[in-house]
């Protein structure tokens, strides 16, 4: 395969492109019925169009952590490790590097697809072996993941997918959220805050979604449901327990947002070495795993 090899999985209505060697990255996900088409992920941008340079497109996987390490410098079990920083316009290692390598494929249907790949500890000192399975099945994209530790000590370990959602003419967002961890220092928190009233997006039909959050949640109830008033769209999304936080990504001027499933909090190796609670950060012990899930179910107001 080349880097440009597309996977297309599709149950009729449902479809789904990936391209495996680009970092196991969604290129595009939607409905297609009686001739229209309804995107759920912002799709990838064909090559020359506006935007074509943008990376503000699909989703893509989170291993072996979520979002940002402050400066690419923590400790673990006693030594100090220092990863390339990866973050534009900041001194911070963000992501992972799941989205960068290629994905093998290890098993492929019309409608599944089996995804992996083995790192052997260079940058991220500790190796491992990454999986990700995407199916379409009922209505419905999964997207479940697993991160084992091929090592010989235990290693910090998370996961998490980053789908980028079409903003169109403004979202609405219901879910349940326990904590806020607002940004103290650029987009780094401190730990856990009660969530203000202005960003409770529980009960009823949730809250309109505002701009210029970069902003990490944590106590996530598994569930959320997005809405499009005016298209009479919707996308609900629900998480395996693990997947116990989110960060909401909203850019000012941007036509996208992200509602991010993820296992721990922004830098939660660092705040957990601080001694701050509930960061999500887990240690994967040797041969062992983690895991994760989450579903996307679109919804179409037929009225």
């Amino acid at each position: 395969m080349s880097a440009e090899t597309v996977i297309r999985l599709s149950d009729g209505l449902l479809n789904v492109e990936i391209l495996p060697e680009a970092g196991g990255r969604i290129a595009a996900f939607w409905s297609e019925a009686e001739g229209a088409r309804t995107d759920w992920f912002v799709p990838r941008p064909h090559s020359g169009a506006a935007g074509g340079g943008s990376t503000a497109w699909g989703s893509f996987p989170l291993v072996p952590f979520s979002n940002r390490i402050r400066d690419g410098h923590f400790v673990w079990n006693g030594e100090e490790h220092t990863i390339a920083v990866t973050e534009k316009s900041a001194p911070h290692a963000i992501h992972g590097h799941g989205r960068a390598v290629p994905w093998n494929v290890d098993a492929l249907s019309d409608t599944r697809a089996e995804l992996s790949y083995a790192y052997p500890g260079d940058d991220w000192p500790f190796p491992y072996r990454a999986r990700q399975v995407l199916d379409l099945a009922g209505g419905t994209l999964g997207i479940s993941m697993a991160l084992e530790n091929t090592g010989a000590t235990s290693m910090p370990g998370g996961l998490g997918h980053h789908p980028y959602l079409p903003w169109r003419g403004g979202p609405m967002l219901e879910t349940r959220f326990d904590s806020i961890w607002p940004a103290v220092d650029g987009v780094i928190p401190a730990g856990p805050e009660t969530v203000p009233g202005d960003l409770e997006f529980s009960g009823g039909q949730g809250r309109v979604l505002v701009r210029g959050l970069d902003t990490g949640f944590g106590g996530w109830g598994g569930h959320a449901q997005v809405r499009w008033p005016a298209e009479g769209l919707s996308l609900e999304i629900n998480g395996s327990d693990t997947l116990a936080h989110a960060i909401l990504f909203t850019p000012e001027g941007r036509p996208f947002f992200c509602v991010e499933p993820v296992t721990h909090c922004i830098d939660a190796i660092n705040l957990a070495a601080s001694g701050v609670a509930e960061t999500g950060m887990q240690a994967v012990l040797p041969g062992e795993s983690i895991a994760a899930s989450m579903r996307f179910r679109p919804g179409i107001d037929k009225r």
